[in-house]
């Protein structure tokens, strides 16, 4: 059983080992979610011998199920009405994901990596509807969501570093039968860190009970329709549309940058890797700022710290420049997601607070809203591979010859200096 019966106190905030138990559920799940989001497509596509819009179809196919079954299993979840719900969907969805993660770096024939992928995608579903409405739970006081939510992307960062330093070193590696089988040593340790932290946060959060409602007689599990006919509801969904259907093409690019540019894949990991330590620094800074600044105002900031990034990267993507701007762009997207699952947080509890019973059904909604925007996203990139992913990336950025012939002239422009 994850929770009680008995009501809570509004007023009170979790103590601080439930919110750190909670919140290291996070770190396995974002070593799934940022493996599919950053490597997955060029895994399948140079590696695994998936054509490139056979790929990128699979994967998109693949989030839409997951956004329409969170969405089904949420509303299950809140019919049923049990405080256990969550703890069950996790216990049965941790093990699926885990395992299905580490079958599709390991088996060969695509229709085996294609059927592992959709298990891995149904657990990820049944954990990611029952851990994120625990945010809901967890982060009950006043002041809590920012701060909960924060200690959540830290241990995403975490997993994100670990993904980059995995993937880094594999994709580095001489032949692609030598990378296969380093992905696959490290999709089995990733699995079970899915498998472990989210237990953990199950432990963590086992006394935690459902969040006090309205009048009982007012009750009511309220449809899909009336969230999205609530303004600041709909605007956040509209809101995480853009972010998840195009942010996540840059990430998607590294690997496929790497091997225009530089003649190397693995570059994508020490890019990844600064991208998160870029957030990882900024998040105790947005954690600070949320003490004397609403949701609302640091979506906004964040926004615009981003959007600077992203434009000067455009311009500038080679040498200390663009690593300078990746890490703009990093903690701008600390910003982002610290407040947009702050945002999530806050418009349910207001909406529980009015009456409204059905804590996973807005969860449910938001998560389908953000895998959705994230499948099309998917398969955009995946045309943009089609059409030819070295010449696109090519002709998009400086010529090599172009790059070396800049850094002699530096290093000799260097010598004459010091002459």
């Amino acid at each position: 059983m994850i929770a009680t019966r008995s009501p809570v106190s509004v007023s009170r905030s979790s103590t601080l080992s439930v919110q750190w138990g909670y919140s290291a559920g996070n770190l396995g799940k974002s070593v799934v979610w940022n493996s599919f989001e950053s490597i997955m497509l060029f895994f399948l596509v140079s590696i695994a011998g998936f054509d490139a819009i056979a790929a990128g179809l699979i994967l998109a196919a693949a989030l839409l199920w997951d956004a329409a079954f969170d969405l089904i299993v949420a509303r299950w979840s809140d019919r049923r009405g049990h405080a256990s719900e969550l703890a069950r969907l996790m216990i049965v969805g941790a093990p699926l994901c885990g395992v299905g993660f580490w079958l599709i770096f390991t088996l060969s024939a695509p229709w085996a990596i294609t059927a592992a992928i959709i298990i891995c995608r149904i657990g990820y579903s049944l954990c990611d509807v029952g851990h994120n409405t625990l945010l809901i739970r967890v982060a009950h006081a006043p002041g809590d969501a920012a701060r909960v939510s924060g200690l959540r992307l830290l241990f995403s960062a975490s997993g994100v570093a670990l993904l980059a330093l995995v993937s880094g070193s594999s994709l580095s590696l001489a032949t692609t039968e030598i990378q296969h089988r380093s992905l696959a040593a490290g999709a089995l340790a990733g699995g079970a860190l899915y498998i472990g932290t989210l237990l953990l946060a199950l432990v963590a959060t086992r006394h935690l009970a459902t969040i006090p409602h309205g009048h009982p007689r007012r009750r009511s599990i309220r449809p899909i329709g009336t969230y999205w006919r609530h303004p600041p509801f709909r605007r956040l969904l509209l809101l995480i549309a853009l972010q998840a259907g195009l942010v996540p093409i840059f990430q998607r690019a590294l690997p496929f940058y790497g091997q225009a540019v530089h003649a190397d894949a693995g570059w994508a990991g020490p890019a990844l890797l600064t991208l998160t330590l870029a957030q990882s620094v900024a998040l105790p800074g947005w954690m600070a700022v949320a003490r004397h600044r609403s949701s609302r105002a640091i979506a906004i900031m964040a926004y615009g710290i981003a959007l600077i990034g992203m434009a000067g990267l455009t311009i500038a993507s080679i040498g200390t420049v663009g690593t300078v701007l990746i890490a703009v762009f990093g903690a701008g997207l600390a910003g982002m997601n610290l407040a947009i699952w702050a945002l999530l947080t806050e418009t349910v509890q207001r909406a529980v607070a009015g009456g409204a019973e059905g804590e996973a059904t807005p969860v449910g909604l938001f998560l389908a809203v953000l895998k959705g925007a994230a499948a099309l996203g998917n398969l955009l990139w995946a045309g943009v591979v089609t059409l030819g992913p070295v010449q696109f990336a090519s002709s998009m950025l400086p010529r090599p010859s172009l790059i070396r012939r800049r850094r002699r002239w530096r290093r000799r422009k260097g010598s004459w200096r010091s002459c």
